[in-house]
């Protein structure tokens, strides 16, 4: 008997479950476009129909997140609001249809953050498990992890964790992996770069990152208003400030470019560079500050991230704590540090990228996924 699914929402996520299907005669994959097309609808209960709320609201937000001023038009709004609801009903309705009569008792999802993932995992929480698959931090590496993925990861958050392991030291990368830019995007000035800089990456403003991960920081363009008044609140306390774009974001942050000369944005500089000349890096929760931590840096972190480990980064709250802990960065203590990564490249992350699985990676995907059949 077949008795883990993988779902997939889209198609490069279900060629890679069908690598990992192939390998083991007890799991199985499904497309969502293969739920039942034709349902009896049921009654919602209440708290079904409150993550039927929940679900649309969330879309919502997420398209006002890529609109100018972060708000669609009153029309338009309205009208993706129908669209939305009528979508995720459905899709709740074939959702039920579908995993209330099949008898898989372990579920995988990509992510498990996005709204046809999110609505399966809440909708049967109680009475399955579940499996989650993401990028991998560490280059070359992928996500196989029952708890969820990022900050909702298994991931221990308490330093003497690292510090009472004893792992053979695990060969880490040197170089990262540049992302590939999805539209073109220009720095108003040159590309030069100051002597000395804080390294600020902009994130998704979508992104479950920042719609669900960042408490305090809502979008880029009120990052920006941030460390546009701790500059002028520190002044030469601390140097100016390099911003780069995210390369798949779609806001436009041209207006933003020239408003202050202490806070210049380099979208065609190289991550890595930015990071390694960087004096310390500040992020939300963005894996450019997991970079920097790979690469030595100081990281002070504005939001919910998987790496926020006293001793290893410097976590804030607030402007006024921003201002206090960027005169007070230091570089991540060691042997944690080492054992932080150590683990990860050991332990936690499954060796080899998921859109190149070769028989290695399908091997150990397919033995975390038993692991977790038989937990």
């Amino acid at each position: 008997m077949q008795r883990v699914l993988l779902f997939a929402v889209n198609r490069s996520q279900e060629r890679y479950f069908r690598k990992v299907a192939a390998a083991a005669d007890h799991i199985s994959v499904l497309h969502d476009s293969r739920l039942p097309l034709f349902f009896f609808p049921s009654r919602l209960s209440n708290q079904q129909s409150e993550l039927l709320r929940k679900i649309v609201d969330l879309r919502l937000y997420t398209d006002d997140q890529e609109c100018s001023g972060y708000r669609q038009g009153y029309w338009k709004r309205i009208f993706a609001g129908v669209k939305y609801y009528l979508s995720t009903y459905v899709f709740i309705q074939r959702a039920l249809a579908y995993f209330s009569v099949q008898p898989y008792p372990l579920i995988g999802l990509w992510s498990g953050r996005k709204w046809r993932q999110l609505i399966v995992a809440e909708l049967f929480s109680d009475t399955r498990k579940f499996i989650y698959f993401e990028n991998g931090a560490m280059p070359g590496t992928s996500t196989v992890d029952t708890a969820g993925v990022n900050y909702t990861s298994s991931i221990p958050r308490d330093p003497s964790f690292y510090l009472g392991l004893t792992l053979e030291e695990a060969v880490l990368p040197s170089r990262l992996t540049e992302r590939k830019a999805k539209k073109a995007i220009k720095s108003s000035a040159s590309d030069e770069l100051p002597d000395e800089f804080i390294f600020i990456p902009f994130q998704v403003d979508s992104d479950t990152q920042i719609v669900e991960y960042s408490p305090w920081i809502h979008n880029m363009s009120q990052l920006y208003e941030v460390i546009v008044k701790l500059k002028n609140t520190l002044g030469d306390k601390i140097p100016p400030i390099v911003v780069k774009e995210h390369p798949s974001s779609k806001n436009d942050y041209r207006a933003l470019h020239q408003l202050d000369p202490d806070v210049v944005f380099r979208n065609s500089a190289n991550t890595q560079e930015l990071i390694e000349k960087s004096k310390f890096v500040i992020t939300v929760n963005s894996s450019v500050g997991f970079e920097a931590v790979l690469l030595n840096k100081p990281v002070v972190t504005l939001g919910n991230a998987f790496f926020n480990i006293e001793g290893l980064v410097t976590s804030v709250q607030d402007a006024q704590s921003l201002e206090i802990a960027c005169q007070n960065v230091s570089k991540p203590q060691e042997p944690l540090r080492s054992k932080f990564l150590d683990y990860l490249q050991r332990e936690y992350y499954v060796p080899g990228d998921w859109r190149h699985a070769d028989e290695k990676h399908v091997v150990a995907v397919v033995n975390r996924i038993t692991k977790a059949l038989g937990a």
